[in-house]
């Protein structure tokens, strides 16, 4: 049996500011980075084999302070980046839902549906997200396995190894580093843990991509 630990990085100054990530490389702030120590310490309690992560900084930084905690090292991939947004990254929410050149309404409230700018599509994204999962999970089969990633990817993932259609992206929410876990049994996979954030306590937690 496999368990594969999914955590969000660590606050940036966006996820303060309300704006639009995606794959713009903003770094952990001053929260994110304690953020990133509280859920490092919780996650000692956890056999973790190996870690895998985004290349974008604030997700990298986030892996690196658990690698040190628990001695194991961090494996990049462009394939864990969060979901692009294009033209949309760098604005506020509030500036994106003036625009009229893309429906973002259909993207908030059906998004499996939405045409976005970026990678353009929640299946586009999926398909390249857990092409890579499925490798790594291959490639360490028996271990437990850790992926630093982002809230949009975090949930993609989740959906794809339980089996659950798109149509649910929008029915949960994966806070800064929260920790959800999914066990893999020979072809049995459940869903133990999902956005558990006790360990932060009340350091300030923000819900932006």
């Amino acid at each position: 049996m496999s368990k594969i630990y999914l955590v969000r990085h660590g606050e940036t100054d966006w996820n303060k500011e309300d704006r639009c990530q995606g794959c713009i490389d903003t770094d952990l702030n001053s929260v994110g980075i304690r953020q990133a120590e509280l859920v490092a310490e919780r996650l000692l309690r956890e056999e973790i084999h190996v870690i895998y992560c985004s290349n974008l900084k604030r997700a990298y930084r986030t892996a690196q302070i658990i690698a040190e905690k628990t001695g194991l090292n961090v494996i990049k991939s462009e394939a864990l980046n969060e979901i692009s947004f294009g033209e949309w990254e760098g604005l506020t929410f509030e500036e994106i839902r003036k625009r009229n050149d893309y429906d973002y309404n259909t993207w908030r409230l059906s998004p499996h549906t939405a045409v976005f700018p970026g990678e353009g599509s929640l299946d586009k994204v999926y398909n390249r997200v857990m092409k890579y999962v499925d490798e790594i999970i291959i490639r360490n089969s028996g271990k437990n396995i850790l992926i630093v990633s982002h809230g949009g990817v975090i949930k993609l993932i989740i959906l794809g190894l339980l089996g659950i259609g798109l149509e649910a992206y929008n029915k949960f929410y994966i806070a800064n580093t929260s920790v959800s876990i999914v066990h893999i049994d020979k072809d049995k996979r459940y869903l133990r843990t999902l956005n558990d954030t006790c360990h932060v306590g009340s350091v300030l937690e923000r819900k932006n991509y």
